[in-house]
């Protein structure tokens, strides 16, 4: 009868040590402790049983405790009195009003110590903390966002870290503090020991403390990050009291010990060099609202590797930088620069990391035809040029990178890809996302073959603008084969124009791409057929049309060449004045005697009419085409004598079509022309080739009666003498 009330207390036993372990990771597991040692931490933070506001009594043999998340407001003396191994304490996240000076002083052990975002401390209530630390261990403290979010700035003076001289301090932390300016000696004057510092979210001015840094000789890490960020709206606004500061009345005092101007301006060449910390690795100047150009600059002796600057307005990169030859990480991403001198990172030579993403180097990448730029950048790995308005890259741009390994130009407005990459061998990805590349050139393929033969290349495409097309089905099929290596090519989609074939599928690419080279081999036959017969009946209408107008197209070369050289110019007059003859005469060698002996007689010199005969006014050695254009132009009107061997004469069929021309183009009327035709062309039948002139009743018959020659003579005085065309 025993057995089952032993079991019930047993039973009784184990649950209360369940609820025991249950409670205790409740609240432990919500602030992880940074305690490493094997003790366990008491974590009194976020547990909904805790609303501490004084520190509650613990074990003398505890080594770490945390107190964040709390209502703790006040921190006396006796707080952690007896607690002589203790090493971590966490005091952040409270609402800690006030500490009493040397209230840690008895922490022998102590190595971390955070009062961080206890805003209505400020910066006064620092001599107090720090009281009695140089007497402990301690290695790393922080007291970060003690100040009200808003307010006027601060200054960080010396009196406030004095305590902290004689510490073995290794890591301090004064972020978000509003601090505008150092007290001259406040940085000389901190522990030489410490290697890694924040003073980032600050309002810090540039001034003489920024020579101070030279003096912390063990720095590797400093954070000087999101200067002037402003604190959130209502935060700023709301109701916050922090202790009042007396010293901030007093006015700095520049007396300050130690040699301090390691900054000096060189003569040769002219740039000015910076003394940095010997040891200091690592900087981050990100978000800081830097509005500078970078200008000839050089760091002494220095062991500098990674430098963030991102997200600022470094507008423009001229260079040349001095002693940055160690440097392996460089982030100067996010800065609106536009402008780049080629030769600023010739002495970068030690970059492994390179990140220019989000700025507008376009242009400038765009004319890097010999690529200098990346001359020197041998060793470089990772390159992330996306997000720069590039329009394309020249093929020798980066013909140095022989080891990189990740290539980013996405989101850019690339639409043709012509970059060499044969020597690129360690290439893994290729980032050409968010482009307009709607295919990669056969050159290019082959050489991307070369790399997926000699590694593990990626390739990502995905927001192009693919073609999905018939002309586009090499690069298409070489896509299928090497399908492997273009990263979620599944998602990939094609441009959608009237060309693009709309059933393709990248999700069935194989499949896809067999069906548009069955599609394409079917209509191949009937593309060049149309094409042949479309090339055809456009030459044959060409032809025509050359054909038909192939006097006026003579007609209006010559008066444009006349033009440009400054030649005659008509007189667009209707006067009998406006012309240096009344006639030009067309006729052949066997029609001379008619001309000179009749015509000259019976036009001339009875009737006074100007006539221009070429036998007596054609000058010798002159264009002989040129001179017949300019013959009709300064004449009135053309006389053609017309008789058989005239009609077949290449020369007088020249002489009747730019007369032709003339007419219609220059005359606005075919009656400009005056045919006389002789009895052997009319008795025999009117020829084709004076058929408009016929028409036009432009003619008149020279009769083969010697009874009509005074009337024919007459009538062509009339027609000569009326000044009306029409």
């Amino acid at each position: 009868m025993k057995c089952p009330k032993r079991m019930d207390h047993v039973f009784i036993i184990l649950i209360l040590l369940g609820v025991l372990i249950v409670s205790s990771s409740c609240c432990c597991s919500s602030k992880k402790c940074h305690c490493t040692h094997s003790i366990a931490c008491h974590v009194m933070a976020n547990c909904s049983e805790q609303n501490l506001k004084a520190v509650p009594k613990f074990d003398k043999n505890v080594t770490c405790i945390d107190l964040s998340g709390n209502n703790l407001e006040y921190i006396s003396k006796q707080s952690f009195q007896g607690l002589k191994i203790l090493h971590h304490l966490n005091l952040s996240y409270n609402t800690l009003k006030i500490v009493e000076e040397g209230a840690f002083r008895s922490l022998e052990k102590l190595t971390y110590l955070d009062i961080s975002v206890n805003v209505n401390l400020g910066l006064a209530v620092l001599p107090n903390v720090t009281n009695g630390l140089n007497q402990t261990k301690i290695e790393v403290f922080k007291f970060e966002e003690i100040s009200c979010p808003g307010g006027r700035s601060n200054v960080l003076r010396r009196h406030h870290l004095n305590n902290l001289n004689n510490t073995s301090l290794t890591e301090l932390s004064i972020a978000g503090n509003r601090i505008e300016m150092f007290e001259p000696c406040v940085l000389y004057n901190l522990p030489k020991t410490i290697r890694k510092l924040s003073v980032a979210n600050n309002r810090l001015i540039v001034g003489k403390y920024v020579l101070e840094y030279y003096s912390l000789v063990q720095l590797e890490i400093l954070n000087a990050s999101l200067r002037n960020r402003p604190a959130p709206f209502l935060e700023s606004i709301s109701s916050c009291y922090e202790n009042p500061d007396p010293s901030s009345r007093h006015i700095l005092d520049y007396n300050c010990h130690g040699n301090l101007s390691q900054s000096v301006w060189d003569e040769d060449p002219p740039r000015i060099t910076i003394s940095i910390p010997p040891k200091l690795h690592t900087v981050y100047v990100n978000s800081s609202k830097l509005y500078a150009r970078v200008t000839s600059f050089g760091l002494k002796h220095n062991n500098l590797k990674r430098f963030y600057i991102q997200d600022n307005v470094i507008y423009s990169w001229f260079g040349p930088l001095h002693g940055v030859e160690n440097v392996t990480v460089l982030d100067i991403s996010k800065n609106f620069c536009s402008k780049l001198k080629k030769d600023i990172a010739k002495n970068l030579t030690g970059l492994l990391t390179l990140n220019v993403a989000h700025n507008a180097l376009g242009p400038t990448f765009q004319w890097d035809i010999t690529g200098k730029i990346f001359q020197n950048q041998r060793r470089l790995r990772f390159l992330d040029i996306s997000y720069n308005r590039i329009q394309a890259l020249p093929g020798a741009f980066m013909k140095n990178l022989i080891n990189l390994v990740y290539l980013n130009v996405s989101n850019n407005l690339i639409s043709e890809w012509n970059l060499k990459m044969r020597h690129m061998r360690k290439l893994t990805i290729l980032d050409l996302s968010q482009n307009r590349l709607g295919s990669i050139s056969k050159r290019s393929m082959r050489e991307l073959d070369m790399l997926f033969g000699k590694g593990n290349l990626s390739i990502i495409l995905k927001n192009n603008r693919l073609l999905c097309t018939c002309e586009n089905l090499d690069f298409l099929e070489w896509m299928s084969i090497n399908r492997e290596h273009f990263m979620h090519h599944k998602t990939y989609t094609c441009l959608k124009t009237h060309q693009n074939t709309s059933n393709f599928d990248f999700k069935q690419l194989r499949k896809s791409v067999a069906r548009l080279k069955t599609d394409c081999k079917s209509y191949t036959t009937i593309y060049i057929i149309v094409s042949v017969a479309v090339s055809s009946l456009f030459s044959l209408a060409v032809c025509i049309v050359v054909y038909r107008n192939r006097w006026k197209i003579r007609y209006l070369r010559y008066t444009l060449l006349q033009r440009n050289n400054g030649g005659y110019s008509r007189l667009q007059l209707t006067s009998a004045d406006s012309f240096l003859y009344d006639a030009f005469v067309s006729y052949t060698s066997k029609d001379r005697e008619f001309v000179t002996k009749e015509m000259i007689q019976k036009l001339e010199q009875m009737n006074g009419f100007r006539l221009l005969i070429r036998d007596r006014s054609f000058i010798p050695g002159e264009s002989k085409s040129h001179q017949i254009v300019r013959s009709i132009q300064e004449s009135r009107r053309a006389i053609c004598v017309v008789s058989k061997k005239y009609l077949k004469s290449a020369w007088r069929d020249y002489e009747l079509n730019m007369a032709r021309v003339e007419g219609v183009e220059a005359r606005k009327t075919l009656k400009y022309v005056i045919l006389i035709l002789l009895p052997e062309v009319y008795n025999g039948g009117y020829p084709k080739k004076i058929s408009d002139f016929l028409k036009k009743n432009c003619f008149i018959e020279y009769p083969d009666d010697p009874a009509g020659y005074e009337e024919f003579w007459g009538n062509l005085c009339d027609v000569l003498h009326a000044n009306n065309l029409e």
